[in-house]
């Protein structure tokens, strides 16, 4: 009976070590890792398994939800009579799916995972505005991805094979001037006086800013974003 006891007692304090040291692993941050910069704080970790988070992603409303550990964000409306009947306006009328991830510092990097979950590319659409109205990070028909920085030149990125529907594991490291995008492993670095996030028209920015097009939901699964130090 003795041998027994000891050997329960054994095989818990065992249990209760591994769940100990599993909980700090847990709650250790992410690691840090950055092309073009040294020194960083974490401003804003999410893995959406908690509450929504009102302060980066805006006020709550029907067309964003968390659901078995991610967000999901849906058109508000079904259709334009629907939005009229409403909003009582003729113009952004929510029948896709927008959402702006909130407060992005000046010198930063963010790691991000989420899909456009749609059937077909519509102009201009699926597209994440890297500020919003600035940077646009966009698909290629076919694979691939698109760069058009504000009032710069485009740039077509075919190699990283970024298709609609996928997972896109996105790597944003950027100050003024110079943006290191990195998807699915595939990085590349622009440095250009077009590169800003910056709008002067845009009260509420700096922010990204996604948009789904017609029929899409935009799911996310996990955010890291740092503040850099120049």
């Amino acid at each position: 009976m003795n041998y027994m006891t000891n050997t329960c007692a054994a095989i818990l304090c065992n249990a209760l070590l591994c769940l100990c040291v599993f909980d700090v692993c847990a709650a250790d941050p992410p690691v840090f890792k950055s092309q073009q910069f040294e020194k960083a704080t974490l401003i804003y970790s999410d893995d959406f398994d908690g509450e929504y988070n009102r302060e980066r992603w805006g006020a709550p409303k029907k067309d964003r939800q968390i659901k078995d550990g991610k967000l999901v964000v849906t058109a508000r409306f079904k259709s334009k009579e629907e939005a009229m009947k409403v909003l009582k306006r003729d113009h952004h009328l929510g029948l896709e799916p927008v959402v702006h991830l909130n407060r992005i510092p000046e010198a930063f990097v963010c790691h991000m995972r989420y899909r456009f979950e749609t059937d077909k590319l519509s102009p201009g659409r699926p597209v994440l505005q890297i500020g919003h109205h600035m940077i646009a990070f966009n698909y290629l028909e076919g694979s691939g991805h698109r760069i058009k920085l504000p009032d710069g030149p485009t740039f077509a990125e075919p190699k990283s094979e970024m298709k609609l529907g996928e997972w896109i594991d996105l790597v944003i490291e950027y100050r003024k001037g110079e943006i290191t995008i990195g998807v699915n492993g595939y990085s590349k670095t622009y440095k250009h006086k077009a590169v800003t996030i910056i709008n002067e028209k845009d009260k509420l920015g700096p922010r990204f800013t996604f948009k789904g097009g017609p029929n899409c939901r935009i799911v996310f699964d996990s955010v890291r974003l740092w503040k850099c130090e120049e």
